[in-house]
């Protein structure tokens, strides 16, 4: 089976990312599976994509031995003001409203957004992907936009017990399947492909099939 470094040390983005390649016909290889310890890319850009493609090209100029997956999720919340509008940087937004960010931090701040426009509140999220590769002496890159639509993704006042380590959005977020909202963080593994997986494999696919 062909493999594929994935970069990040973010634990449901790995997860993620092993069942998406799994079924591309490829495995997904963490930092910790290889016992890397590369230093992480600056990020300078401002879009899910372009950040994603840097953050790729960062990891491969490290590391040349596979291809390299990056990922950057960003999300839009519909309708808020500046002050509630985290612009795509939410640990940097979390941090700035509690003093420092963790995942409970994340779900006050958004189910507490969320009150404040009359306890719910559309919300699109974009999830940039890139793939890069030594061609030669050569770092190819190449990257790609996966998008859900505001009407199928929204953020709630009342906050799930059930969580979600590195995802502070998913006790407070709910999605629509087949009819029925249902929170991010208690979706079953098939409903996660109905709502995201299916979306982000198409774009991880036609990222390999130009590599």
């Amino acid at each position: 089976m062909k493999q594929i470094l994935i970069a990040t040390t973010n634990p449901g983005k790995i997860m993620t990312a092993k069942k998406i390649l799994a079924r591309l016909g490829y495995e997904g290889l963490s930092f910790a599976d290889l016992d890397l310890k590369l230093e992480e890319p600056e990020e300078t850009k401002l879009t899910a994509e372009e950040i994603a493609a840097e953050k790729a090209l960062g990891y491969a100029r490290q590391f040349k031995d596979l291809p390299v997956l990056a990922r950057d999720d960003t999300n839009v919340l519909i309708g808020v003001s500046e002050e509630d509008d985290p612009k795509n940087h939410n640990k940097e937004f979390v941090a700035r409203k509690m003093g420092k960010y963790s995942d409970e931090n994340g779900e006050k701040v958004f189910a507490g957004i969320a009150h404040k426009y009359g306890g719910e509140l559309p919300v699109r999220f974009d999830w940039g992907y890139a793939l890069a590769w030594h061609d030669g002496d050569e770092i190819k890159v190449v990257s790609a936009l996966a998008t859900t639509g505001i009407d199928k993704t929204k953020i709630v006042e009342k906050i799930s017990p059930k969580k979600v380590p590195g995802f502070c959005f998913a006790p407070v977020m709910q999605v629509l399947i087949d009819g029925e909202w249902k929170y991010d963080s208690e979706l079953t593994e098939e409903d996660s492909w109905k709502a995201y997986w299916g979306i982000q494999a198409d774009t991880i696919k036609g990222l390999i099939d130009k590599m």
